[in-house]
């Protein structure tokens, strides 16, 4: 399978090299950040370092001229691909795959924190927080963390000023770092959110009264705001309008979603091995879900008359084809990894009766009209280069739907096309593998337009 390239792949290697133990992948990346001249610090979550992630996630802060030293120092990591991008204001995700934290799991989500900021307003200088992070030793691993003050404002402020919410998991910490050193948070508060607005939520914090904290939020976006207006008007609108202009396009872009559609005759073994996708492939985009079966509308019945054929078959692919272009432009927190079934009746490929006539200028028009997912993986029951005897289908049906999904799959740039013979399990791996090929070949297009 190649981008760009008609050519199916059969079978891929069901295979895959060991994953790195989280300990392993954190002894290497800091190695390669040393080699590379990376100044970091782990922001959170590092109190189980190098065994344990206690997060969903690895937080590294980084000078924003770093950023292409600190990607270039993941990419030389051996056994670990990067299988998603996507870039907020405040710095890139990226999602590898290749290391285990968990059983079962071989993906992992990076953040390369450059700026701590509201609405792209930075609420905590990145020059500040690295000149004060003092080192941390777990293990065999030596690496920088914020001071107690720094990281106490930042595990706060990162859910209450950006979400208006509490993290309770830090809460419990940021209290008794509030307690301890009033005058060094109030300090470091001070210059973007006034003194006023700093003691309000330092003794709010210290007493531990929610109902007081949460109302905080808005006095503080208001203190950050004016004050960052105040001092540098036209640059700070210049980066609200950037960080909306960004979060628009995660949210509205086709650029933010993979999708992968799986075609087979059998749709039940279909949707199995897509059941069995889903835990591997955690991790491995910021959300992974499977779309289900998309129904037919109400006039597409078998009961339509057959006078009818023409207009209900071209009314079937306007219904389609708009439901399929809305889902590309649906609302999306980040990077997004859409797994589905594609039967041969939802893409009116092979239907009997009403579209078997029509089966060789549909496929066609659908393959022109509708937006294609990034890779199409299709369980053929009848591969040629083994002995055929699949008696689960009938013969008749099987040869002229396996024919017409043949020719459709092969009009996409991405697919493969594997051996429905073989178990769920070995289809499973290989799948997989496909998926994770397809993810690498695309992201390492879009870092190297952004980052090189």
């Amino acid at each position: 399978m190649s981008s760009g390239v008609k050519q199916s792949a059969t079978p891929l290697s069901s295979g895959q090299p060991p994953a790195l133990t989280f300990g392993e992948f954190l002894n290497a990346l800091f190695q390669a950040f040393d080699a590379g001249g990376v100044r970091f610090c782990v922001l959170r979550n590092y109190d189980g370092f190098p065994d344990i992630n206690n997060g969903h996630d690895v937080d590294f802060l980084i000078r924003s001229a770093d950023l292409p030293r600190a990607i270039a120092a993941l990419r030389s990591l051996q056994g670990i691909r990067i299988v998603g991008v996507t870039a907020h204001f405040g710095g890139p995700s990226l999602f590898l795959e290749g290391i285990s934290t968990a059983p079962g799991l071989r993906a992992l989500q990076v953040d390369f924190i450059t700026s701590l900021s509201w609405k792209g307003m930075s609420y905590l200088p990145t020059k500040t927080i690295l000149d004060a992070a003092i080192p941390r030793n777990a293990g065999n691993l030596t690496f920088l963390a914020p001071s107690p003050v720094h990281e106490a404002i930042i595990s706060l402020l990162s859910s209450l000023l950006v979400g208006g919410w509490i993290k309770e998991k830090y809460f419990p910490g940021v209290q008794r770092t509030f307690l301890n050193d009033r005058a060094g948070v109030i300090s470091a508060l001070k210059p973007n959110f006034g003194l006023k607005a700093a003691v309000r939520l330092v003794d709010a914090v210290a007493s531990g009264d929610r109902e007081e904290i949460l109302p905080c939020a808005g006095l503080l976006r208001a203190s950050l705001l004016q004050r960052a207006l105040l001092r540098e008007p036209l640059r700070s609108s210049w980066f609200v309008a950037c960080h909306y202009a960004r979060e628009l396009a995660i949210r509205y872009s086709p650029r933010s979603l993979e999708s992968v559609s799986i075609l087979g005759l059998d749709e039940s073994r279909a949707v199995t091995i897509v059941e069995s996708l889903l835990p591997m492939l955690e991790s491995a985009a910021k959300v992974v879900e499977k779309r289900p079966l998309c129904s037919l509308p109400p006039f597409a019945g078998d009961s339509a008359p057959a006078s009818d054929e023409a207009f209900v078959s071209m009314a079937i692919v306007v219904y389609r084809l708009v439901e399929e272009w809305r889902s590309q432009y649906a609302k999306k927190n980040s990077l997004t990894l859409h797994l589905r079934v594609c039967s041969s009746r939802e893409l009116l490929i092979g239907l009997p009766g009403k579209c078997r006539s029509g089966i060789r200028w549909i496929p066609r028009l659908v393959a022109r009209l509708f937006p294609s997912s990034d890779l199409w993986i299709m369980l053929d029951p009848a591969d040629e280069r083994l002995p055929s005897g699949n008696t689960k289908l009938p013969c008749v049906k099987t040869d002229w739907q396996r024919e017409a999904c043949l020719a459709f799959v092969k009009t996409r740039k991405n697919f493969v096309i594997l051996d429905a013979n073989r178990s769920v399990a070995e289809l499973t791996k290989d799948a997989y593998a496909a998926i994770i090929k397809a993810l690498v070949c695309r992201t390492d297009r879009q870092l190297r337009k952004r980052f090189q």
